[in-house]
């Protein structure tokens, strides 16, 4: 682990959000992309390591697509960005889709193991962030979806230190706008200083 002194290493696992999808067939521009303006923002003073992947969920439930299963490829991707000291866990919000029939209490139980998981680094949620439940956000995010997401953020105490965010700017129904990558670089930033404060 780095020294106080040093600066330091942060990990970022997530979903599409963390990607930079912004609709089918498009991303959002590397530049623009949250976890790049944070490695910009931060240089000097925290080294940014970022895996996102489009579709993955939290726990090991996906069986037609196992590489979306983020508990199953976190211990590997975490070997691979070498000694970090904070992690920040991106995900829960693909678990919120209909046809995983997942509960809120499940969706926690599969996010709290990525602190086992992480060695000795700090663990920081991003928890889900809102979305629309039209048609923008495809079928599978619903009214219930929605309903699951609001139990997980009355229980959010139960993760330790978490990121809650507020109604972000999105370009469909489900991924942030450049607007929305803008806005999120700025809370995580804002949330790793005053750690350090």
């Amino acid at each position: 682990m780095s020294s106080n002194h040093a600066s330091k290493r942060v990990f970022i696992y997530g979903d599409s959000n963390v990607w930079g999808d912004s609709f089918v067939g498009s991303r959002v521009r590397y530049s623009d992309r949250w976890v790049n303006r944070l490695k910009r923002e931060l240089r000097g003073k925290a080294h940014i390591i970022a895996d996102g992947l489009s579709g993955r969920v939290a726990g090991d439930f996906c069986k037609v697509k196992p590489y979306k299963n983020g508990k199953h490829t976190f211990a590997e991707a975490l070997q691979q960005a070498g000694n970090v000291d904070i992690v920040i866990i991106a995900l829960g919000t693909n678990d919120l889709q209909q046809q995983y029939n997942r509960t809120a209490q499940a969706i926690i139980h599969d996010l709290t193991d990525y602190q086992k998981l992480a060695d000795s680094a700090d663990v920081i949620y991003l928890l889900p962030p809102a979305f629309s439940t039209g048609e923008d956000s495809g079928p599978e995010f619903t009214e219930q979806s929605e309903e699951i997401r609001q139990e997980i953020l009355r229980d959010k105490d139960s993760l330790g230190e978490y990121i809650e965010l507020p109604l972000m700017p999105l370009s469909d129904g489900i991924h942030f706008s450049a607007k929305g990558h803008r806005l999120l670089a700025r809370i995580v930033k804002n949330a790793l200083k005053a750690r350090q404060a």
